[in-house]
């Protein structure tokens, strides 16, 4: 690493006095005395390192960046940097300028160097990653732990932190919540009771509220929703699975303050009780799996032709076009032909295969051991895994009453987890996103509640 050079100015330099203005010390704050940033729940709760907890709100003292030329303090070892984001939001963006900074500053400290560059003062703070790993350390213990080359300009991408703002109740609920969708600016829920819930998140507003099944619980629910549906009118396609084996499909009209059901139909093949409901990632096929160990893919296409065809028949037979069932070991199949091109057994891991290849099985790596207990963070039934859009948090809610946010760059330990309100089970969580915010809505035994980071 390069010493600064005596007597010489370089451009985009961080002087003693900006070191100064980041203190360590003052810097490492209690969240629960961040009034500006929480709303003091004690049950909130936080894994990551001290240092990488700040308020950033006290920016640099001046506007301009000086630099020292006494030679005296010329002693500390610096390093050129510059910053990247995939932040779609412009008003986080910086131009690719190189800068010259300590090889002793921390996440905490290029946070509010950015904040600085951005010239904001919105109470955020931001994560930093350098060769796509999160940095944890100071920059030169950083780049000496993974053999990057100090001579060479750093690229550091940059993102925002996951942060707690509030939380708000939706509604009271008096069934249970089993399964949270949520498309655009609505939020589809579906309880076990087989009523269909229905909400605006722009005004926490509940827009209708269907029974559509009598008798017989529901355990699985999904919804598809798209103008491929209709040109002019808002349509959806919801499917529910059912106790006895049947799959029910709606083909629902959204109205501003009611939902029309236009037509439905049945799909068969299972047995026993139908636990999962999900789409591929066109929404071609429908896939269902249940308590009698079969996974059933169908034509969703053909299922959207077959509601479509006639919107005002109310007496449907039931329609069924089955394309593939998987029992008790994992094959992959040529849907053109529906061939098995590569069957091997589930050995306790997630498998990952090159279906390109030709010869699938030598290509066959455990990814993911299922003992391993890897994120073993909860102490009773798991209620829901959802990803994050970002491709980097992921979530999980439980019976325990907790709800915890991953980050998959990091080891174990959650990033955040909070408690449900009175430690009520949590039923169900998924994520929800606006302009400014990423978001969690917990569906608790009695109220439906948005938590807002």
């Amino acid at each position: 690493m390069s010493e600064k050079n005596k007597g010489k100015k370089k451009k985009n330099s961080l002087s003693d006095k900006m070191e100064n203005d980041i203190s360590s010390v003052d810097e490492e704050i209690d969240f629960e005395n961040e009034s500006d940033d929480y709303d003091n729940n004690n049950n909130d709760e936080f894994y990551e390192d001290d240092d990488l907890i700040d308020d950033d709100e006290n920016n640099f003292e001046d506007d301009d960046v000086v630099v020292h030329n006494n030679p005296n303090d010329n002693c500390e070892k610096e390093i050129q940097i510059c910053f990247f984001t995939n932040i779609e939001n412009e008003k986080y963006k910086i131009d690719s300028s190189t800068y010259t900074v300590p090889v002793t500053f921390k996440r905490i400290d290029l946070s509010r160097m950015v904040k600085k560059l951005l010239d904001i003062e919105d109470n955020v703070s931001f994560e930093f990653l350098i060769n796509k790993k999160i940095l944890r350390t100071t920059i030169e213990e950083f780049i000496r732990d993974h053999n990057i080359l100090s001579e060479n300009v750093i690229e550091i991408e940059y993102s925002i932190s996951l942060r707690k703002r509030e939380s708000k109740n939706i509604d009271k609920i008096c069934e249970w919540i089993f399964e949270l969708i949520t498309i655009g600016n609505k939020l589809y829920c579906s309880t076990f009771d087989g009523t269909l819930l229905y909400y605006d998140m722009l005004n926490f507003r509940k827009i209708y509220e269907k029974k559509v099944i009598d008798n017989m619980p529901v355990y699985s629910y999904n919804i598809y929703k798209s103008k491929k549906l209709h040109n002019e009118l808002i349509y959806n396609e919801s499917v529910i699975g059912l106790t006895n084996g049947s799959i029910k499909v709606f083909l629902n009209e959204e109205k501003e303050k009611e939902i029309i059901t236009r037509n439905e139909l049945y799909l068969g093949n299972h047995i026993d009780m139908i636990k999962c409901i999900s789409f591929n990632k066109d929404y071609s096929m429908l896939l269902s799996a249940g308590n009698d160990n079969k996974i059933n893919i169908f034509d969703n296409n053909y299922i959207i032709n077959e509601l479509l065809n006639d919107l005002t028949n109310e007496h449907n037979t039931n329609k069924r076009k089955k394309k593939i069932c998987l029992d008790k070991n994992i094959k992959i199949y040529d849907l053109t032909s529906s061939y098995v091109s590569c069957s091997y057994s589930y050995n306790k891991s997630i498998i990952c295969s090159d279906i390109l290849n030709n010869n699938l099985n030598t290509n066959e790596k455990p990814v993911l051991s299922l003992n391993e207990n890897k994120y073993h963070m909860h102490d009773k039934i798991i209620t829901s895994l959802k990803t994050n859009k970002n491709e980097i948090y992921f979530l999980s809610s439980s019976h325990d009453g907790y709800t915890n946010i991953y980050d998959i760059r990091l080891n174990n330990l959650p990033v955040y987890t909070f408690q449900s309100n009175e430690k009520s089970k949590i039923l169900s969580s998924t994520w929800f996103y606006n302009d400014e915010h990423n978001c969690v809505v917990n569906a608790e035994e009695n109220n439906l509640v948005l938590h807002i980071f």
